[in-house]
């Protein structure tokens, strides 16, 4: 059955009765395979590879500790409690190192037990003593995992829920804040971080992850604590992503360029890091540097490992980057990848939103102003199905934008004129939380100036 199942011949129960059975045999003995099957396949977990690539060094510690714990369990179960003592206290050592409170609290259990099995009054009261600290500890681990998974399961069942959750975050990550520098361990440590940054961005509040994320990446210098267990490519991968939303752009260009060398270029979180580095160069205007960019990614043979969400998010950001600054030697290649720009489902309404923009401007280039107003009037009334919330407010802002662009019959200087008003509004109005958040490859604010200079210079302006 496990042969087959690998091989792909095996999909269910009816195929697995076909392949294992002759037509003239029973074929009620199924289930009793399967579920040998099954116990097999759990008792070789105990015989994996503790430390396959991609898992952090402390997954593998934690399954060490665990396994060596259970068998000094089993010495102390058959009596043995002198042959468990120095394994007890090899695991103790170990978890204490990584920080891993709930070993070390069932490792001192243990010990209290073999000492009162031994005799041992001395050994039993300074375990004791040891047991009553880390369980202080354990306790403000369990309360802090307690307030993330509850804030998990609110943010993550409804909008009502998520935003009635979202009014008590200055009572949450206060209280979690307190556990982390009071107890001053890795769990509590990690829900407060985990949590602040998950909160920060479904209120679009990116300048307090930049703060949290800049000092976290320099107390990782001092803390021993962190350093074991901390996955420091996530905060650096973070902080570069919140300095692109804070409009942080230079500095964020400089982190990038600092950081990169610390992704694999195989692993996709090398592809989802350059991401945020060419849109922080896009953003900034400096289109050589995301050119520059964009060239390691087509070049990288992994690209082709990446999920086709991913690969069609790339076509669609050389797309815009071509739009904005075309290479000479590749005058019309947007084109191209506007005219056969991919198509997103309904739920990616960023995504869709930035393959409507792209092609307004391909019509605009070209001088195609029937197909303009046509898309642009698609575009009026996809607004009106699919932003009615506060969230969608900056492309509904750039959406009337165009629409005067097509009101003023594509005079540049009534346009300009026209579209002052919404243009001021576009500039005061932020970006989205991360939750809500519209795919702006070019700013809006860019995208407008570049076209009002196009119209300036098109044939239509000079009539």
């Amino acid at each position: 059955m496990y042969q087959e199942i690998l091989a792909g011949t095996i999909t269910d129960d009816d195929s697995a009765r076909e392949v294992l059975y002759s037509k003239d045999t029973k074929k009620d003995g199924l289930k009793m395979i399967k579920s040998r099957l099954r116990k097999k396949l759990m008792n070789q977990l105990f015989f994996l590879d503790e430390n396959p690539e991609g898992i952090p060094v402390s997954h593998a510690v934690e399954q060490a500790c665990l396994a060596k714990f259970y068998q000094a369990r089993i010495l102390i179960d058959s009596g043995a409690n002198d042959l468990a003592l120095p394994i007890l206290k090899q695991v103790l050592a170990k978890s204490t190192e990584y920080d891993f409170n709930y070993i070390s609290s069932l490792c001192i259990r243990t010990l209290v037990q073999s000492y009162v099995n031994l005799k041992e009054r001395s050994f039993f009261y300074k375990a004791v003593d040891q047991l009553n600290a880390v369980n202080e500890k354990l306790a403000a681990d369990q309360e802090s995992e307690m307030l993330f998974w509850q804030a998990n399961i609110e943010l993550s069942h409804s909008v009502a829920a998520r935003k009635n959750f979202l009014k008590r975050l200055d009572e949450v990550l206060p209280k979690m804040k307190l556990l982390w520098e009071k107890a001053q361990t890795f769990e509590s440590f990690n829900n407060y971080y985990r949590l602040f940054i998950w909160l920060h961005e479904l209120t679009g509040d990116f300048e307090k992850i930049v703060l949290l994320t800049s000092m976290i990446e320099n107390e990782l210098q001092d803390n021993k604590v962190i350093q074991k267990r901390f996955d420091s490519r996530f905060n650096k991968f973070i902080q570069v992503y919140a300095h692109l939303r804070a409009k942080k752009l230079e500095e964020g260009m400089v982190l990038a360029n600092k950081y990169l060398s610390s992704f694999n270029p195989s692993s996709n979180n090398w592809f989802a890091f350059m991401e945020n580095y060419t849109l922080l160069a896009i953003h900034a205007k400096r289109y050589e540097a995301a050119h520059l960019l964009l060239h390691q990614v087509q070049t990288n043979p992994f690209i082709k490992k990446i999920n086709k969400f991913a690969q069609e998010r790339w076509v669609l950001m050389e797309s815009y980057l071509h739009f904005v600054a075309p290479l000479k030697d590749q005058p019309l290649k947007w084109h191209t990848l506007a005219q056969n720009a991919p198509i997103y489902s309904k739920d990616k309404e960023g995504f869709n939103v930035a393959i409507l923009i792209l092609q307004v401007m391909y019509f605009l280039e070209i001088g195609d102003f029937e197909a303009l107003e046509y898309r642009v009037e698609s575009l009026k009334k996809y607004a009106q199905h699919h932003f009615k919330d506060s969230f969608s407010e900056r492309s509904r802002i750039f959406f009337k934008l165009l629409n005067t662009l097509v009101r003023s019959d594509f005079d540049g200087g009534t346009t300009q004129k026209k579209g002052q008003y919404l243009y001021n509004k576009l500039q005061k109005t932020p970006p989205p939380g991360d939750a809500y958040a519209e795919i702006e490859i070019i700013p809006y604010e860019h995208l407008w100036e570049l076209i009002l200079e196009k119209i300036r210079l098109s044939s239509v302006y000079s009539r």
